[in-house]
């Protein structure tokens, strides 16, 4: 009995709209807590950034990955069960409360009414509706009168029901989209093809343009790229991507995500050539079995010092210098600014710096719940507008043979306006 007792509790929780508003404030926290913790770097990267205290539980949470991990996913399913239930339940008592006709004898044994009047004098009763704005006026001879009745904005009953809907509709579209969807990057300077992760096709960048405004601040960033078949080589697409105006392909879309200094690298050992390569800011070039690495640490592209501090006093190239750290069998060994063209020495080691150009980071994102959201959207919308905008009002009359008549009106939202519209109505007869 006990357990039957929990199961019907659980039961009344999980299709209830507290259960459900419950949900949404912690889902709501999760992501605040999103927000403020960086997502998706490395591990070391929250090592270095916080306490051992929240390094703990950030690992153990994944608040580096709120959105993927399994506490916020089954939030989301159990809310997604929520937002069903309740919609299933309720629809048909709205449907009910749109499509049925009033009772006559219940009408008159009920007194919880916004307004109920009798009136003593004769008054053209379909006149009066038409002057509260009720136009479509039924009627019904009885055996106690002629009965009129008539709705306005019965479908206002849905807005709560929609929003509903709009909200489930969202989140699954979201967990679709989380699961038959990517995201991945890619980045490089002009000349350079890369792989797009998880599809058959091949980036290449043909141009990366950075457009600035007088006061050297950015106006627009631009890259101009062919989409390949990665197996054939075959170009499929052409054109170019800024800042909120992504590139379409059919399968996924490129948006515009950022940029960054980009340089050649030489590593000599004793005067011989080991390595040759682009190397991006805040990467780190390791090589010869781990004993030496240098580290892009950032870059000055018109180069100035104050009371030993680096800085640049424009975006343009005019004096462009590298900050950089060697380490040498795993230990920091050397940190300094080096100008293009100079070398970084260390033991047997060489390192010659140069070239200097800007790189595109582009982000290529494949949502099939993309659709889905959007009709979540508009319904959600839509629910809140009839909420707000389309309260249901209702308005009776009973005319019984004697010429009295019974007027009753009511409203469950906004009832001091619609109240003292009716009221006025009543002072003109």
């Amino acid at each position: 009995m006990k357990q039957n007792s929990v199961l019907k509790e659980f039961w009344k929780a999980l299709h209830s709209m507290k259960f459900g508003i419950i949900l949404l404030l912690l889902i709501g926290i999760s992501s605040i807590a999103g927000t403020m913790i960086p997502q998706n770097n490395p591990l070391p990267f929250y090592e270095r950034q916080y306490s051992s205290l929240i390094y703990t539980l950030i690992t153990t949470l994944s608040l580096h990955d709120v959105y993927a991990s399994w506490w916020f996913i089954t939030m989301m399913v159990v809310l997604s069960a929520n937002l069903t239930l309740c919609s299933i339940i309720r629809l048909p008592m709205l449907i009910k409360q749109m499509t049925q006709s009033p009772e006559l004898q219940w009408e008159l044994k009920r007194k919880n009414y916004l307004i109920k009047k009798e009136l003593d004098q004769d008054i053209d009763v379909e006149k009066f509706f038409k002057q509260a704005r009720f136009s479509r006026i039924k009627k019904l001879q009885t055996k106690d009168g002629m009965y009129y009745w008539s709705y306005k904005n019965r479908f206002g009953v849905l807005g709560s029901w929609l929003t509903h809907v709009g909200l489930l509709i969202i989140i699954v579209s979201y967990m679709f989209g989380q699961i038959a969807g990517f995201e991945t990057y890619v980045y490089g300077v002009p000349g350079m093809k890369e792989k797009v992760e998880n599809t058959p096709y091949e980036i290449q960048i043909d141009n990366f343009e950075i457009q600035f405004r007088e006061d050297h601040s950015v106006n627009q960033y631009i890259s101009e790229i062919t989409v390949l078949d990665a197996v054939t080589g075959k170009q499929l697409k052409s054109g170019e991507l800024s800042v909120n105006h992504p590139f379409r392909m059919k399968d996924f879309s490129i948006y515009q995500n950022g940029t960054g200094w980009a340089v050649d690298m030489v590593l000599k050992r004793e005067d011989q050539v080991i390595a040759e390569r682009i190397l991006y800011q805040s990467e780190i070039h390791v090589d010869d079995h781990q004993r030496i690495a240098l580290q892009f640490v950032n870059f000055y592209p018109d180069y100035h010092s104050s009371m030993g501090r680096p800085f640049t006093i424009s975006p343009y190239p005019n004096n462009p210098q590298l900050l950089y750290t060697v380490f040498y069998e795993g230990v920091r060994a050397d940190m300094g600014v080096v100008a293009m063209g100079e070398t970084i020495e260390w033991e047997e080691y060489t390192f010659t710096i140069g070239n200097p150009r800007q790189f595109t980071l582009l982000q290529i994102t494949k949502d099939p719940g993309i659709l889905g959201a959007k009709v979540g959207g508009f319904l959600l919308l839509l629910g809140i507008l009839f909420a707000f905008y389309f309260q249901p009002r209702q308005l009776k009359a009973l005319k019984r043979e004697d010429g009295q008549v019974v007027l009753w009106a009511d409203t469950n939202k906004d009832q001091e306006n619609y109240k003292e519209q009716i009221q006025q109505l009543l002072q003109t007869i």
